[in-house]
């Protein structure tokens, strides 16, 4: 009988750490200030990461993709100045990024703190941000 217990325990044991493995944990502070940082560099906006910290966030499923939701608070720091012009940004850009709507101009080393949202859709490998790497 221990025997055939200890062996019931041992699989329990396996099959929990592989669930563990297999399942892709929501992405963290860590993920979501690279993915930042990221799609800073791609839109040109000359810009620090000061802090950054996750907020909140959702997973959800829309349609046939399952999806995350993040929220963040970060401080930016504009090292030469930055003009951000926000008033024609009709498509999310740097603006959003920024959690911003007007157009405004930021001083050499000024530092914003701002809210805003990363998305996230579920893969084979994790999760994909807009960025387009998987985390």
């Amino acid at each position: 009988m221990k025997k055939s217990m200890i062996k019931i325990t041992l699989a329990l044991a396996a099959v929990f750490a592989l669930a563990a493995c297999g399942g892709s944990r929501e992405p963290g502070d860590a993920a979501g200030a690279r993915v930042l940082r990221n799609l800073f560099q791609r839109s040109g906006v000359p810009a620090n990461i000061v802090s950054f910290k996750k907020t909140q966030g959702r997973e959800a499923h829309i349609g046939t993709q399952d999806v995350y939701e993040y929220w963040y608070e970060s401080e930016i720091q504009f090292p030469d100045g930055y003009d951000a012009k926000c008033a024609e940004e009709k498509e999310r850009g740097p603006c959003a990024l920024l959690g911003i709507a007007a157009d405004q101009t930021f001083q050499k080393n000024e530092i914003l703190k701002s809210e805003g949202s990363l998305h996230f859709s579920k893969t084979g490998k994790g999760w994909a941000a807009e960025d387009k790497n998987d985390y």
